[in-house]
């Protein structure tokens, strides 16, 4: 297990990288040329530059760690490391929409201990450790609890799916939409009480995108209703929802 002034001095250090670049963030931000990986993704070079410069101070501070990007791969310790998203929705970053985040989440033996999301467009962290709830600046979070089910909205990240999930949750009087953006300002949404869910089928989401905003959904009260056996960081086929409406789509039977 990792010590645990380890982990809480590695994330305010992951905060404090994060809140650095931000000046130089929103100095390009909505003008800036990009590349396309392999999948034809976009790329920028702050993509790389956060991921190159939180990997150094990582590195420099806490050797033991070891440390997963989006961008650059792997390094360091398979068992203890933090896994990075530099820019969540850089298609967002590139056009100037604020649904862009910096992402990150502690592994500690496959199980997400920590994680950062940081919305540097509003300059709001989003934090959380497990067991010890989920804040945005220092404030606690908590989703919807009073919202009835036949009232939910839930964003959907399953888009080969979607007409077929949309018609099944309709049924029971849930709406559910195909988000403006990327995962980690869905993932706050839920956490805030803005929205009321978020479906993982068949997505194309990867850990890095899920891990930081799963944690911080679930710390502030979100329930998972899993549909594999991948557990912890490598959850990929799930639904993440408030407690009601989780229980009402479990008990439907429709998914």
């Amino acid at each position: 297990m990792i010590d645990s002034v380890i982990l809480r001095d590695s994330l305010e250090l992951v905060q404090r990288v994060f809140r650095d670049v931000r000046p130089e963030l929103m100095a390009v931000f909505g003008k800036i040329e990009y590349t396309r990986k392999s999948d034809r993704s976009k790329v920028t070079a702050w993509d790389l530059k956060i991921e190159n410069d939180l990997q150094a101070e990582l590195q420099a501070n806490f050797p033991g760690l070891g440390f997963e990007g989006e961008e650059t791969g792997s390094s360091g310790s398979k068992d203890r490391y933090w896994l990075v998203d530099p820019i969540d929705g850089t298609s967002s970053f590139i056009r100037g929409l604020r649904y862009c985040t910096n992402m990150a989440a502690l592994v500690d033996d496959g199980q997400v201990t920590a994680a950062v999301i940081y919305d540097f467009v509003h300059d709001e962290m989003y934090t959380a450790i497990k067991g010890e709830g989920a804040f945005k600046d220092g404030v606690r979070l908590a989703v919807a609890t009073q919202r009835p089910a036949d009232d939910a909205v839930l964003f959907s990240f399953s888009r080969d799916l979607f007409s077929k999930l949309r018609e099944a949750l309709s049924s029971i009087h849930m709406n559910l939409l195909l988000p403006i953006g990327a995962a980690g300002h869905s993932y706050c949404m839920l956490a805030e009480g803005k929205i009321d869910g978020i479906v993982a089928l068949q997505s194309t989401a990867k850990k890095h995108d899920n891990a930081p905003g799963m944690l911080i959904a679930e710390e502030a009260g979100a329930v998972v209703l899993s549909y594999s056996e991948e557990v912890g960081v490598d959850r990929n086929e799930f639904i993440i929802a408030t407690p009601v409406v989780a229980d009402a789509i479990e008990k439907s039977g429709l998914i």
